[in-house]
């Protein structure tokens, strides 16, 4: 998951619940909110678009969450984080722990039909974009993240490579810097990347990768691919069915589509029990795995996958279940390092497949 870079001093323990924007109807039934640009510190304005559920089109759906519930769920962040980092904390170092770039949901919805887990209201897909190509780091940061990302997608590589030993040619949705795009080349595949952000893409190319900046929905159609990978990005892209009926045309009869995502059914499961005795252990499972707050547009689970792969074309074929990369850094305190890395291992081997909090799903072209 790729973060916008907070310019506030953030890590003083202030609640980052006190400039909360405030929501106005506006035109056509679309929300208006004005939020901080984390980029230029500027005001702009976020539109939000009452949604069917984006993987059925469902009308009917269950509220699991509200903004006030959400507003709760990082002041819990907040506070666990900021007992762990070693103060002050430069502000670049807070994104993706307690920064993101998604803003938690106004309400979040879990679809009747299908279960799938979606916001309503949503951001409109011109603020998505914007969100996610307006977001250029210093270059010695985009370095830390390169090497980083490299080393643990080399994970992804093999798994990849291990599921379809053809896979030659390949493309990358949402590569930012291109940690992927190396580890693949590591492993003997040629896979290229594109990306909404033009600062990310360039880092890419000065390190020999090729990252086109554009969305899906631009990439001009060409020779098909072997294999399509969309790591912690699919969820985030402003229409996943349209998402996945053009990654179907782009592959070859039998290629594969592999998409890493957040589970959305272990985050709805695990949040009920942050009221009652296991919520030590709810907090700690969902902070560690970046769920708590649910910085993402869509929770998939077993059914609303199936659904959509099967709607575009596509049969699942192998689902691995997997915990977030770890987050701990220098600025982490040596025993929250330690509850992290001591926490993923457990849920590495006790949770599997869709029991554990991300999911990597890989299909093939039918």
């Amino acid at each position: 998951m790729r973060s916008t870079t907070l310019e506030a001093a953030a890590s003083t323990g202030s609640n980052p619940q006190q400039a909360l924007p405030t929501l106005e109807r506006g035109p056509n039934t679309t929300l208006v909110q004005m939020s901080t640009n984390p980029v230029h510190g500027s005001l702009r304005k976020n539109r939000y678009q009452l949604s069917p559920c984006p993987v059925c089109d469902g009308r009917e759906g269950i509220e699991i969450a509200d903004r006030s519930a959400f507003q709760r769920e990082m002041e819990h962040v907040w506070s666990f984080h900021s007992k762990r980092f070693r103060h002050p904390v430069p502000p670049m170092y807070l994104t993706d722990r307690v920064v993101f770039s998604q803003p938690s949901p106004v309400r979040l919805m879990r679809c009747v039909e299908c279960t799938h887990l979606y916001r309503s209201p949503r951001e409109s897909p011109d603020t998505v974009r914007r969100t996610y190509s307006e977001s250029p780091v210093s270059e010695s940061l985009y370095a830390l993240l390169f090497e980083n990302q490299r080393r643990a997608y080399g994970a992804q590589a093999r798994r990849l490579r291990s599921f379809a030993k053809g896979v030659r040619r390949g493309l990358e949705v949402g590569s930012y810097m291109g940690g992927f795009l190396a580890a693949a080349r590591d492993e003997g595949m040629s896979f290229t990347g594109i990306d909404v952000n033009e600062s990310a893409a360039e880092f890419g190319a000065r390190q020999g990768l090729h990252i086109a900046t554009c969305s899906l929905d631009d990439l001009p159609y060409s020779e098909k691919v072997d294999a399509v990978a969309i790591w912690n990005t699919f969820e985030q892209l402003p229409d996943v069915r349209s998402a996945a009926l053009v990654c179907r045309r782009l592959l070859r009869d039998g290629g594969v589509l592999v998409v890493r995502v957040p589970n959305g059914s272990f985050y709805a499961r695990w949040r009920r029990r942050l009221d009652g005795p296991l919520a030590p252990w709810a907090e700690r499972i969902l902070v560690h795995n970046n769920l708590l707050g649910f910085p993402y547009r869509e929770g998939f689970t077993p059914r609303s996958m199936h659904r959509l792969f099967a709607s575009a074309g596509f049969s699942v074929r192998r689902v691995h279940g997997d915990t977030l990369v770890p987050i701990s850094d220098r600025w982490t305190k040596q025993g929250a390092a330690l509850d992290e890395w001591l926490t993923k291992k457990i849920q590495r081997i006790t949770q599997r497949r869709w029991r554990a909090p991300w999911v990597e799903v890989y299909a093939r072209a039918q």
